[in-house]
């Protein structure tokens, strides 16, 4: 039973088995809400991690204007974060996304044990596993040098080209501009999709991602993959990595212009999923 005041909602950050939650107090952490500490909350053999919080920050409508305000959604996104990740370091866990929110403790006791056999199953999937992140961003200059150079094709266009009158050699050039900007793409193509098929072997399960735009990213050049990765604790996850060292020095002699960005290990944010229709849940921005 969770005591709440009036005023008072229950902030979810993850779900973890009873039996381990049994083997390891929690310290005393504060909270997403300053004034409470986080807090274990057990049914049928599941255990959501929580903390209490107010609803006048949290309740449906005041959360949705409070993540307007940047300073304090990046206050809290990051403590979810870092919380999710200490969690992640001490059990398996089934992670949630920021902004999780039940009104009582029966409405999650009624949630907790409507999903629980799904539940306690995606915990068995992802025990002893950790998601790792892999971006490819591809540098088009320096790429398609390599493209122009390898291509016997366009080398073959080019001199047809050069035998035309110039009347026609203009509209040429147009299309052999558009064919060198096709082969440029399927070659990235090419190179990501190689990579991520030996990455695979290394795998659990993988989900390829939306590619960001070079506003989002910040970044000169351009994002070319983006795929999470579920892979074993251990040496799967040092031959996953050696893996990706070794197309990135690759690439570097050979002056393709590929950079692989990796960040992990994460908690299963992908592969820990579950499907909740309750309307007690109130879901944000995940982090």
């Amino acid at each position: 039973m969770i005591e709440l005041d009036n005023d008072q909602l229950i902030y979810v950050y993850a779900f973890i088995t009873e039996k381990q939650a049994s083997t390891d107090n929690l310290e005393k952490i504060t909270g997403i809400d300053p004034k409470n500490n986080v807090e274990f909350f057990t049914s049928e053999g599941l255990t959501a991690v929580i903390c209490k919080v107010q609803s006048e920050d949290f309740a449906e409508e005041n959360f949705k204007k409070n993540v307007e305000d940047m300073k304090w959604l990046q206050q809290r996104a990051y403590h979810h974060h870092e919380l999710m990740n200490s969690l992640h370091d001490k059990f398996t866990i089934l992670p949630l996304k920021f902004g999780t929110i039940f009104e009582n403790d029966e409405r999650l006791t009624n949630m907790m044990n409507e999903y629980n056999d799904q539940m306690k199953q995606i915990l068995t999937d992802v025990d002893g596993k950790e998601e790792w992140n892999l971006k490819i961003f591809a540098d088009r200059e320096i790429f398609s040098e390599k493209v122009l150079e390898d291509n016997n094709e366009i080398a073959e266009k080019k001199q047809e080209i050069s035998q035309l009158s110039k009347g026609k050699q203009f509209f040429a050039r147009k299309k052999l501009d558009k064919f060198i900007e096709d082969q440029i793409q399927m070659e990235v193509e090419k190179k990501c999709k190689g990579i991520h098929d030996k990455l695979v072997k290394l795998s659990q399960n993988a989900e390829v991602k939306k590619n960001w735009e070079q506003k989002v990213t910040g970044r000169q050049d351009e994002m070319s993959w983006n795929c999470v990765y579920l892979v074993e604790t251990g040496d799967e996850v040092d031959k996953f990595k050696k893996v990706i060292e070794d197309y990135q020095q690759h690439s570097d002699s050979e002056k393709e212009g590929l950079f692989f960005e990796t960040t992990g290990p994460w908690p299963a944010y992908h592969f820990a999923n579950f499907k909740s229709h309750s309307s007690t849940v109130l879901e944000g921005e995940s982090n």
